[in-house]
């Protein structure tokens, strides 16, 4: 049981840091995809109205 306590508090904070590295990369995508998101829906032109015809 000792070696296996051993083991985990070796590799804990490995594993955290890993963790840690996916949780900010996946943030930071989400982000990236959100501003191009955004951006792209501001270059599309406003849709006009065709002018009333009489």
């Amino acid at each position: 049981m000792s070696d296996l306590l051993v083991l985990l508090r070796e590799t804990l904070p490995e594993f955290l840091g890993s963790l840690a590295a996916a949780v900010v990369t996946t943030a930071a995508a989400a982000a990236l995809r959100t501003a191009r998101t955004a951006r792209l829906r501001r270059r599309e032109p406003a849709p006009t109205e065709p002018p009333p015809q009489e």
